[in-house]
């Protein structure tokens, strides 16, 4: 004869089970939402982001994981880039602190930094309005803002190729224009 004991505890197995496999869907879903979104975008992005970035950068957010739309991921983007353009622009105001690091006013590494230290800083004010955007659907204006940080944070990086100096901001700058490029993307799926 089966105890009382024993349904119970074969009945809270089977509860445990089904949720267990219930978040193990829903997490395949919102992974293959995200990875399905990856490849569209990187297949519209002429080369520009890859799958892999995509997947990686919204990966890094656990946000990414309850994603049923691209306008969700592409927050998840928009927020990344907000704390990357808030790091660089760090970076960039220490570099230019007068610390005796060699910097002299008016040469052209020093103007460099100063033109994308006003780049990131410009970034960081509009971040706000492009979040809001998104939020009330306004989806061209947000994408129009991210092309434009995608803009400017490639024009900080040539700008140090133009004057023949070396960037120390590479990898912060492609991660931005990407980020930026990402959400502009994602956003015009949605839209």
């Amino acid at each position: 004869m089966v105890s009382s004991h024993g349904i119970v505890n074969a009945f809270f197995l089977f509860a445990v089970a089904l949720v267990a496999a219930s978040q193990a869907q829903h997490a395949t879903n919102a992974d293959s939402f995200m990875s399905s979104a990856c490849k569209i975008v990187a297949g519209s992005s002429s080369g520009v982001i890859s799958v892999t970035f995509c997947m990686d950068a919204l990966g890094s957010d656990s946000r990414s994981l309850s994603a049923s739309h691209y306008s969700d991921l592409a927050i998840i983007a928009i927020d990344l880039l907000t704390s990357n353009t808030t790091s660089t622009k760090a970076k960039i105001d220490n570099i230019l602190k007068d610390d005796g690091n060699g910097l002299k006013p008016g040469d052209a590494t020093t103007v460099c930094f100063q033109s994308c230290q006003a780049a990131y800083t410009s970034m960081l004010q509009g971040q706000l309005g492009i979040f809001y955007n998104v939020q009330a659907g306004r989806f061209p204006e947000a994408m129009s803002a991210l092309e434009k940080a995608a803009n400017m944070v490639e024009e900080c990086e040539k700008g140090f190729g133009k004057s023949n100096v070396k960037s120390l901001l590479t990898t912060e700058n492609h991660d931005s224009f990407e980020l930026a490029k990402l959400g502009a993307l994602l956003l015009n799926e949605e839209h």
